[in-house]
């Protein structure tokens, strides 16, 4: 099942000198950072799962190593990730969850050039004391890479408290990001029972329901659900006739071995009609972007 889970996701979706800005702010303070982010979910390598070893996945996130991937121990005793040299270059990369838009870890090896998609990179000096770096940007941040290619050999990357999330936009409330694909830009939902994917019919013979009725299950990062945010949530349907409905979730919650994703479940309504719809999804009067599905 948390294979399942991942492939439905996935399926969808150097500057010179010692710092530079394109389109984030860097951060050299884990408090400062955590003030300009929210939505941060972390991994401390402490309690590495089972099948890392395998996938070389923890949370929904990968870790490739030109060198391969091992753990050590941190100035603080800790257990961290080593992403191992081949003596030539080290280079360690990280790939993100859909939708991060802050990533920041502590960063123990001294030198190493901590870069990220969006062009933004820091050296991390050993003169500045410093072992914490972290970006919050107004783009998507897809990956996050440790790297050097001097002197030889070069040393091994070691990454502890990698935290990733979405950057904090003054008081604002966080805003809800519904998935789609990268390949048809259209929604990542699926029939909440058979797990199958569009097109949907509004009745089925297929699912456990008195009604008939076909639920569908959207995906969302930007918030935190649980079930108690179910009467905070609502799902926004525009149909082909452009009748507009807004639709009450039936059920709110964490998808299951991805923290930084929530599922969000409705009930498709009798009377919308055929073809492709447009839908969003407003938590606590925050609308979500809009993406397609197609209803027959």
């Amino acid at each position: 099942m948390r294979i399942f889970w991942f492939a439905a996701v996935i399926a969808l979706i150097v500057c010179g000198g010692s710092m530079c800005r394109v389109n984030a702010t860097v951060f050299r303070d884990r408090a400062a950072f955590n003030v300009a982010s929210q939505n941060l979910q972390t991994i401390d390598f402490e309690s590495i799962p089972r099948f890392f070893e395998n996938d070389r996945m923890i949370d929904g996130v990968s870790f490739n190593s030109i060198g391969g991937i091992g753990f050590g121990t941190g100035v603080n005793g800790n257990k961290t990730l080593v992403g191992q040299t081949v003596g030539e270059i080290t280079l360690l990369t990280i790939h993100l969850p859909p939708g991060t838009t802050a990533v920041g870890c502590d960063q123990f090896t001294r030198p190493m050039i901590v870069s990220i998609s969006t062009g933004d990179s820091v050296m991390m000096d050993p003169s500045d004391g410093l072992s914490f770096v972290g970006f919050v940007s107004d783009q998507p941040i897809q990956s996050l890479v440790i790297s050097l290619d001097f002197p030889e050999p070069t040393p091994s990357a070691v990454v502890d408290n990698l935290s990733y999330g979405q950057r904090r936009a003054g008081n604002e409330p966080p805003a809800p990001l519904l998935l789609i694909t990268n390949d048809t830009l259209r929604a990542v939902v699926l029939d909440s029972v058979t797990k199958e994917r569009e097109p949907f019919h509004v009745l089925s013979t297929h699912n456990l329901a008195s009604d008939k009725h076909t639920r569908l299950t959207l995906f969302v990062v930007g918030v935190s659900l649980i079930s108690a945010d179910r009467p905070f949530v609502t799902v926004e349907v525009v149909d082909s006739q452009q009748h507009l409905f807004n639709l009450e979730a039936e059920a709110t919650e964490r998808v299951k071995n991805l923290s930084w994703m929530s599922q969000v479940t409705v009930r498709l309504p009798d009377s919308v009609s055929p073809g492709d719809v447009n839908c969003s999804v407003t938590v606590r009067g925050v609308k979500s972007n809009k993406a397609l599905l197609r209803i027959e």
